[in-house]
């Protein structure tokens, strides 16, 4: 069983790299250090950053594109829609059928985004269901999307 300085240090060293990320969030092709689930999620983000081209200067757009481009999310989306990234969770005040159709995890990380938002709907808080059941990389990718939310604070 691992120690609990060991623990403390990797969540430290993991902190401090979210931190370099967000400082370092102006630099140019910082894109490239981002967490992916996948090379296609990658491709998928860059593409709907370039579709939705208010992401480049709005950090909320350019986060939710992030959060759109998860693969499972964009087969199940016609972005193309969309005014705005998130504008596929609901159809006229409810959740959308694409958004029913997403395995509950990535749902919990749809709505944390779309909490973030500014969104609601009748549901328990997704962060709070998402920090009970989200896996590693599932994790990693909601720290990516605050880092792209938050990289104007520094």
């Amino acid at each position: 069983m691992r120690s609990s300085y060991d623990k403390v240090s990797n969540i430290e060293e993991m902190m401090a790299s979210l931190e370099t990320l967000i400082k370092n969030s102006g630099q140019k092709n910082i894109e490239n250090e981002y967490y992916y689930l996948n090379h296609r999620h990658k491709e998928l983000y860059l593409a709907l950053r370039s579709y939705f081209a208010e992401a480049e200067h709005n950090p909320q757009v350019d986060a939710a594109a992030y959060i759109t481009a998860i693969p499972e999310i964009y087969e199940a989306v016609d972005v193309f829609e969309c005014i705005h990234p998130l504008d596929w969770i609901s159809n006229d005040g409810r959740l959308s059928d694409a958004f029913k159709s997403l395995t509950p995890h990535i749902q919990y990380i749809a709505l944390a985004a779309a909490e973030a938002s500014k969104i609601k709907f009748n549901t328990p808080p997704a962060l709070s269901l998402g920090m009970d059941y989200w896996n590693i990389d599932q994790l990693k990718m909601f720290w990516q999307y605050t880092i792209i939310r938050r990289k104007n604070a520094m």
